[in-house]
């Protein structure tokens, strides 16, 4: 016997019905899962309202160089106003982003940033426009946001700049899944006791140590050998660097992380309170407690 036309029409949208319930929700951007919630996520952004974050140095959020747009908080044209830093600070933490650039787009997103170590560039004959600019800019380590073809890759060490390495420090992995100018990338920054990774789209892309020999070998090879204290370990702020390209971002959470407080161990100031007198180097002893969890740091 033949089932009537109209309890098949009824099964029909009743079996569509189901599918759609079972079917994962699909992530709404800003806003936390109810596990998330449960795992320590906070966000950093609510997609609406500069909440959180303000000008580099304690100045008032830019609003001449930075909007909020479209569940995103992009920058803007006018860089007078610098970078953006999160109110509060971080030591062990869980970071993840979603991020896009234009194409030859330059930005970079800065962790644990030391006010102290503001303006390296700073020279005495600069006009006073100038130095007020400077003094704008964060200055932390780097997971740097860039579209790979603004580089020139005929120049030696161009992989140090390119996008997702420890900006001049350490080099991505040359397989990384990194999707073209225009569509949306997800970063990840873990930061566990010493131990620091870099991830792009689910892959782990970077891995260091602060506070080791390593770091601080390369650090001398480069510009930040002019910032005391670079490659030691602290707490510091979350940066978002206005470098003159237009960049976008959402999603921004963060989780802190149980871990040792390095700056218990370390004795004293990471810097003297005038960020002029580098510390005398301080590398990890035995039975350092910051290195107990580096190896299960990664999942």
């Amino acid at each position: 016997m033949l089932e009537p036309q109209g309890h098949i029409m009824l099964r029909i949208v009743v079996v569509s019905l189901l599918a759609c319930s079972l079917a994962p929700a699909e992530s709404v951007p800003n806003r936390l899962t109810t596990d998330e919630k449960l795992e320590g996520w906070q966000l950093l952004f609510d997609g609406s309202t500069s909440t959180g974050w303000e000008g580099f140095q304690n100045t008032p959020f830019p609003e001449t160089s930075w909007a909020i747009e479209d569940g995103t908080i992009r920058t803007l044209a006018d860089n007078s106003g610098g970078d953006i830093v999160t109110v509060s600070e971080f030591e062990n933490f869980e970071l993840v982003f979603d991020w896009k650039l234009v194409r030859g787009g330059n930005s970079g997103v800065k962790y644990l940033v030391q006010k102290a170590w503001a303006s390296p560039g700073y020279r005495p004959h600069l006009s006073p426009e100038a130095k007020r600019r400077s003094m704008l800019r964060a200055t932390g380590p780097e997971y740097q946001l860039l579209d790979d073809d603004n580089l020139n890759k005929r120049r030696t060490g161009w992989e140090y700049s390119s996008c997702g390495s420890l900006y001049l420090l350490y080099k991505p992995s040359e397989d990384k899944p990194v999707r073209p100018a225009g569509e949306w990338n997800t970063s990840r920054i873990l930061v566990r006791g010493t131990h620091a990774e870099h991830w792009l789209n689910g892959k782990k892309i970077v891995e260091f140590e602060f506070n080791s020999m390593d770091l601080f070998e390369r650090v001398e090879r480069t510009k930040f050998k002019r910032v005391p204290g670079f490659g030691f370990k602290g707490p510091g702020h979350i940066a978002l660097t206005h470098h003159n390209h237009p960049v976008w971002y959402r999603n921004i959470k963060i989780r802190a992380l149980q871990g040792p407080r390095v700056t218990d161990y370390l004795p004293g100031r990471l810097f003297d309170p005038n960020g002029l007198i580098p510390p005398p180097p301080r590398f990890p002893q035995p039975g350092d407690p910051t290195q107990a969890t580096a190896s299960s740091a990664s999942r």
